[in-house]
């Protein structure tokens, strides 16, 4: 595996892991929007990742990707909230939020932060690797 395949692995990985911390903020920022501009109510977002069977990666062409992606609707039932005043409230007086947990998106946004870290991590030992044997037979 050349040095490039790593980086490229990580940077993969980085991509993955930057786009599941915009879905995650993105469903934490919408929590309490009851409708999208077209009337529909809000739906968070998951990311589904599929990892590629090794072995492709390393031999495909660096221009593939190291796994495939889908962005998903989550189908969570609503956070019903008693708020008789509203004006969104049904006839019980409850008003339907989009049912996400925000313990859960927050525990999405660290995770995605720390895999993100590891994959800095990978490109730095990677370099550090490919420094090192650029070094032998150096005197010193």
């Amino acid at each position: 595996m050349s040095y490039n395949q790593v980086y490229h692995i990580a940077a993969a990985g980085m991509e993955i892991e930057k786009l599941r911390f915009e879905i995650a903020a993105h469903n934490i920022s919408n929590q309490y929007t009851l409708r999208n501009i077209d009337g529909s109510s809000f739906q968070p977002k998951q990311l589904i990742v599929s990892a590629l069977p090794f072995d492709s990666i390393l031999t495909e062409s660096l221009k593939g990707s190291v796994a495939k992606v889908d962005i998903v609707p989550e189908n969570l039932p609503p956070n019903k909230v008693y708020q008789p005043n509203h004006p969104e409230a049904d006839q019980e007086g409850y008003i339907n939020y989009p049912g996400l947990s925000t313990v859960d998106e927050m525990t999405t946004l660290l995770r995605a932060s720390r895999t993100y870290e590891a994959n800095i991590k990978i490109m730095n030992m990677a370099k550090s690797m490919y420094m090192q044997a650029l070094s032998i037979g150096e005197e010193r």
